[in-house]
């Protein structure tokens, strides 16, 4: 949705990132530990987000996820994508069972 280093770079430049889809929606392909692997809609080949090493501090805000990016080159930089489930994958939401309070004598062990 919003990628803050390429925001500052000269036009040509995110032009060339537009034309390659980086900028197209993205479905998730693959999770692991360390990564995911994303899909881009409508563009072949696939997109690599790592977060074992200086992909902390993310920031959640509905279904927007932000992340800091660790260039070294440069004002910090963050990326901002926008979430949001597949078609059919939606959770389900659940209710829960108000809770009850437990008197004294229930919550004591029996008499032995």
């Amino acid at each position: 949705m919003r990628n803050t280093f390429m925001d500052r770079q000269p036009e040509a430049t995110r032009a060339a990132y537009r034309d390659r889809g980086m900028y197209a929606p993205r479905a998730v392909q693959a999770l692991s530990r360390k990564a995911a692997v994303f899909s881009l809609r409508g563009y072949p080949g696939t997109v690599w987000l790592y977060w074992d090493k200086g992909a902390r501090g993310w920031r959640f805000q509905g279904d927007l996820v932000t992340v800091p990016l660790v260039t070294g080159l440069g004002a910090p930089d963050e990326i901002t994508y926008r979430c949001s489930f597949a078609e059919g994958y939606e959770p389900v939401a659940r209710t829960r069972a108000p809770r009850r309070n437990v008197t004294r004598e229930e919550a004591a062990p029996p008499p032995a």
